[in-house]
């Protein structure tokens, strides 16, 4: 690409466009930051982990499984969303299917799927965002919360 083709790409894709990739994005570091929380939370020392290092995404959900920390359900959702983040990541023309959406679906209560179908029929961008929210919500529910 030309300078003049990357500088309308920038403008276009990262201050103009929001589109689906936003909320994958935000919704994936959301969801590692949970992972954090929740091996944090089942280690007696978990600085010795994280204090340093840096774990990848699909790391920290092996180590969550392994530690029975989640369910297939969850391993599979979380997996899926990493796929579909590395897709844009490593192609600059990737744009998010509706079949790789569903893959971020589990366990949704007829309401939930109500409204993502209605997303849908606005199309991929909408799906994203909705998908997303009901995929951190799921995950945000694995934190234990503090006792008073």
């Amino acid at each position: 690409m030309s300078f003049d083709d990357l500088d309308q790409h920038a403008m276009e894709q990262l201050v103009f466009g929001t589109g689906e990739l936003s909320p994958i994005l935000r919704g994936h570091l959301f969801i590692e930051r949970v992972l954090e929380t929740l091996i944090s939370q089942n280690m007696p020392k978990p600085h010795a982990l994280f204090g340093r290092r840096r774990l990848g995404f699909q790391l920290k959900v092996d180590l969550a499984r392994a530690l029975g920390l989640l369910s297939e359900e969850y391993v599979s959702a979380f997996k899926a969303l990493n796929n579909i983040r590395n897709d844009y990541a490593h192609r600059a023309s990737y744009k998010v299917s509706f079949d790789q959406l569903t893959g971020l679906k589990f366990d949704w209560e007829p309401i939930q799927e109500e409204a993502y179908a209605a997303a849908c029929t606005k199309g991929v961008e909408e799906a994203a965002q909705i998908a997303m929210i009901f995929l951190c919500w799921k995950a945000i529910h694995l934190i234990k919360k503090p006792e008073p």
